[in-house]
């Protein structure tokens, strides 16, 4: 297969941007299908260095710093319009256009993955129909392929709802969760006894529900992510905010927590954090919809909770929970066992060049794209 993935305008593909899960799926889709031995390109801004048999610079890094300035703590804000900024994402889409058409021609096997969208998505606006582009973020509705990759079955149900099954396209509407390299966190059995809050510091994450039930079961409470803590940290002596922390401290904080608190309020696409926590060996508490209802086995990796009562039943219990079933459980999610679904979710798409739906193979060998492996 020739593969090609999309870098995100306002940040480089690097570890040093983990705070952001686009640029993370982009990471790892090169990494997960240059291990599987395919050909894999990525375009993206200057001194991006995926896994990948070609990186190719579309905007220099120059020109990507001056309009995306992240001093230390690499925190970016991608609602902030200006007319650099404008003039930039219509650069970085005008560039990666251009390479797109150099190397995808009218090439049949050719995969273009849209991780993010806007910018990226005006790119493969000249692209050759014959290319198959693949919107592989998060599940959103772009006008122009009917191929979706979505996180969750909560995320796709939700949208099948809203929209209706309108046409046959949507058999190729498939759900593949996130990835992560397992090497990069640290399992860990003995927690030091706090809770976390590892996320972006709004409303709709349940940020003051976590801090609630934290002081309730006596705990006390580390919170790291973008936003403003002041209004949540008010009358709060059991909680320290932490800023926003780099890839090291991350792995530190998951580790030693007793337990990840992510309550999230609407119907959450995926919730990365907590497959990381389970990772580290550390139970979850979450809200019992949305993608959680995929990720967190109940009384088994975690607790999953609609009241107070099971929220305090949660905390009083979290003790219970084996951190050897969390980080079992938690390797479905590893970048081998999720490479696996997209290379069978992308042959899905190359065969409609030869026989599409009801195109047989007598030879298949296995059907573990979707085999999950329980504690």
């Amino acid at each position: 297969m020739r593969i090609f993935v999309l870098g995100l305008p306002h940040t480089i593909t690097s570890p040093r941007f983990s705070s952001c899960a686009y640029t993370m799926k982009a990471w790892n889709l090169c990494r997960m299908m240059k291990d599987r031995g395919h050909n894999v390109i990525h375009l993206g801004n200057e001194t991006s260095h995926p896994s990948a048999d070609e990186n190719v610079a579309v905007t220099s890094y120059e020109q990507w710093s001056s309009v995306y300035d992240h001093p230390g703590t690499d925190f970016f804000d991608t609602s902030i319009e200006t007319p650099e900024r404008r003039d930039f994402h219509r650069t970085f889409a005008t560039n990666m256009g251009r390479a797109l058409e150099e190397r995808v021609g009218d090439r049949h096997d050719a995969i273009i993955c849209i991780t993010w969208g806007g910018p990226q998505h005006d790119a493969t606006s000249s692209v050759k129909s014959s290319a198959f582009l693949v919107e592989s973020g998060i599940g959103y509705k772009y006008p122009r392929t009917d191929y979706r990759v979505f996180e969750s079955y909560a995320w796709l149900h939700m949208l099948m709802g809203r929209d209706g099954l309108m046409h046959g396209g949507t058999w190729y509407w498939s759900v593949i969760p996130n990835a992560f390299d397992p090497e990069m966190f640290e399992y860990r059995e003995s927690p030091d006894g706090y809770f976390l809050y590892l996320g972006r510091l709004t409303d709709d994450k349940g940020v003051a529900l976590a801090i609630d039930v934290a002081g309730r079961a006596g705990r006390r409470m580390k919170i790291a992510g973008q936003g403003n803590p002041e209004r949540f940290l008010h009358n709060a002596p059991h909680v320290e905010y932490l800023g926003i922390v780099g890839v090291e401290e991350r792995k530190e904080l998951l580790a030693g927590a007793a337990a990840l608190l992510c309550p999230t309020y609407y119907v959450e696409p995926f919730g990365g954090v907590a497959v990381e926590a389970q990772l580290s060996g550390t139970p979850v508490i979450t809200t019992d919809w949305g993608a959680f209802t995929e990720t967190v086995i109940p009384n088994l990796t975690g607790f999953r909770c609609r009241t107070i009562d099971h929220f305090e039943y949660a905390a009083r219990h979290i003790g219970e929970i084996d951190p050897a079933a969390c980080r079992k459980w938690a390797m479905n999610y590893s970048l081998s066992s999720v490479a696996q679904m997209y290379e069978e979710y992308f042959q899905m798409l190359l065969d409609l060049h030869g026989g599409g739906f009801y195109k047989s193979n007598p030879e298949r060998p296995h059907m573990n794209w979707l085999r999950k492996s329980f504690p």
